[in-house]
């Protein structure tokens, strides 16, 4: 049979070219306006939302995607492998882990001989990225599912994922935040906060008055959850503001040796939860 299949989530803000080069499959996260539902990056693209988002009276949501979307991609892998590696968001922060597994239960009874191992990446946006990009490498290269799931998991404690929010709000409504944020907002004062232990959770790292601060204080704080002596791969994200994320971005190579550098959009299921943003994602190592 063919090379061990990596599935993962829209969550993860890789770059298309990436996702294609690699064979990742991307189960999309869905999209709520009122009862209208999307598929993210699929039936809604970033322009789209963010036209609607500013539109509309009611805030979006975000659904997980189903067992049986999960057991259609599956299903298909079957075709052309026995072997399956499932990288979901942070256990912490979704449901998408039980969708999934249910979808094992669903498909390998159907299919005795497919073998798929869920990894939980207790990560979320590019650092999952960077999880499933490492592992669909090692399925290229011929490694086995074994093999394929301890790159995996060793990713997992490398990649850090730190974001400065224009506000709390949305994060907060959607049962995110960390319990030690503030209600209460400060006018221009931006929380600064990240994923940055394997707990999978969001913690607060700070806070900084305006964007440009705020992004520098983000480029500070990489030196303290990766060895930044060793060159870096990092993936910006930005919502409705390209040119915070090019601004991020030359922060972060100007101060730091990079050996890989991305810039996606946030995908629309993760601005419905953290609203107008822009973060980064990293890890350390050759």
């Amino acid at each position: 049979m063919g090379k061990v299949g990596i599935v993962t989530e829209s969550t993860t803000c890789l770059p298309k070219e990436l996702i294609e080069q690699y064979d990742i499959r991307v189960a999309p996260f869905h999209v709520n306006f009122g009862t209208k539902v999307y598929l993210d990056q699929v039936t809604i693209t970033p322009a789209e939302f963010w036209k609607m988002f500013k539109n509309q009276k009611n805030l979006p949501t975000s659904g997980t995607p189903s067992p049986g979307e999960y057991a259609e991609i599956y299903t298909e892998l079957a075709k052309t492998t026995d072997s399956i590696v499932s990288l979901v968001l942070s256990t912490a922060l979704s449901a998408a882990n039980k969708a999934a597994l249910t979808a094992i239960d669903m498909v390998t009874a159907e299919h005795p001989g497919l073998k798929i191992e869920l990894v939980d990446t207790r990560t979320a946006a590019g650092a999952q990225g960077f999880i499933a990009l490492e592992a669909a490498r090692a399925a290229q290269e011929g490694k086995t599912l074994s093999e394929v799931v301890k790159v995996a998991q060793e990713m997992v404690p490398k990649v850090k994922f730190i974001f400065a929010l224009d506000t709390l709000k949305y994060l907060i409504r959607g049962g995110r935040a960390p319990k030690t944020a503030v209600i209460g907002e400060l006018i221009g004062v931006k929380p600064i906060l990240g994923i940055i232990s394997e707990k999978g959770v969001v913690e607060t790292l700070g806070k900084e008055r305006g964007k440009e601060k705020a992004m520098a204080k983000m480029v500070e704080l990489v030196k303290d959850y990766t060895d930044t002596s060793k060159p870096l791969h990092v993936n910006i994200h930005y919502s409705d503001d390209v040119e915070a994320g090019e601004q991020l971005k030359k922060l972060v190579t100007s101060k730091y040796t990079c050996v890989d550098v991305y810039m996606t959009d946030f995908t629309p299921v993760m601005t419905t939860h953290l609203g107008p943003c822009v973060s980064l994602s990293f890890y350390s190592g050759l």
